[in-house]
């Protein structure tokens, strides 16, 4: 099965950090996507028209991003900068991507296709008003017209991304990724417990005891961990210290959360039932897993 495929047309003077930008969130927030941006996905000593032409072509929806100077604007007078102005329009390669986007198929068999017979177009109003008769449109995409279109600003982004992507999954029939970790209900003695004071436990971490561990809160003010990477010789060794440190989290109650790739483990710890900041909990839990990864590697 195929990923379902963005392909994203923007013009670079125009909408290049928004195209990224969404190529982030896309991704983030739905589930077995793929979006192609030209700057990442056009390797070095490609030819770019073929191979733009290539992303599209396995591209089952292309998001076409508008900004103010995506195209010449009707009643404005021209900047003689402005090289759009004396770019054919058969010679504009956003234009040519938009006539590409319309005219080939979706190059996947029919069972890989999301039940799509043609690729959908998708434009987006980035920072600008809705409505493509501000622009001067040559007449091979004048269809773009007919198409709904979103829109978004640069200062409405970090509470309009959201509600704009599940707008696109509900279109699309593409699912979302769980918004949110669960967790059990609160335990009334962890959520008496005092997190540690920041100069406090910066000071603790400094300890041979605690090697490798380190604070960070994933972006988000409002909590707190320590996280380190153990690293072992195989995925045995790997298995093996998870199995430890499992038995002794039953014991204890109070769990990690971690993730395993092969030969390594990375490991947050934080107290979830105390507002998500870090106590004794975790620091207790931080060194039984240092004499935990210390035993295993013994064993070898």
């Amino acid at each position: 099965m195929e990923p379902f495929t963005f392909f994203i047309s923007y013009r670079r003077q125009d909408t290049a950090p928004i195209a990224l930008l969404l190529k982030y969130e896309i991704e983030r927030r739905l589930q077995f996507v793929r979006v192609f941006v030209d700057v990442e996905d056009v390797r070095h000593g490609d030819t770019f028209p073929s191979r733009i032409s290539q992303l599209i072509d396995k591209a089952h929806a292309t998001i076409v991003l508008i900004g103010k100077n995506w195209m010449p604007r009707r009643n404005v007078s021209h900047d003689p900068k402005d090289t759009r102005q004396s770019v054919p329009a058969d010679e504009d390669w956003v234009v040519t991507e938009l006539i590409h986007s319309t005219t080939s198929p979706i190059d996947y068999d029919q069972d890989k296709r999301y039940g799509l017979e043609n690729r959908i177009l998708l434009p987006i109003f980035v920072d600008c008003e809705r409505r493509f008769d501000q622009f001067e449109l040559p007449k091979t995409i004048a269809s773009l017209t007919h198409t709904h279109a979103e829109s978004i600003d640069y200062a409405s982004w970090p509470g309009a991304i959201g509600p704009l992507i599940e707008r696109v999954a509900v279109k699309l029939n593409l699912k979302k990724r769980p918004d949110k970790d669960e967790y059990p209900k609160a335990d009334a003695a962890k959520a008496r417990t005092q997190p540690l004071p920041d100069q406090e436990l910066a000071s603790i971490l400094q300890y041979e005891d605690y090697e490798g561990w380190y604070l960070d809160n994933f972006g988000n003010a409002e909590i707190q961990y320590i996280v380190k990477t153990f690293k072992f010789q195989h995925f045995n060794q790997a298995a093996d210290f998870m199995e430890l440190v499992a038995n002794h989290c039953r014991v204890l109650d109070h769990h990690p959360e971690w993730r395993n790739v092969f030969n390594h483990v990375t490991v947050s710890l934080t107290t979830w039932d105390a507002r998500r900041r870090v106590t004794i909990y975790d620091l207790n839990l931080a060194l039984f897993m240092n004499r935990a990864a210390r035993a295993v590697e013994s064993r070898s």
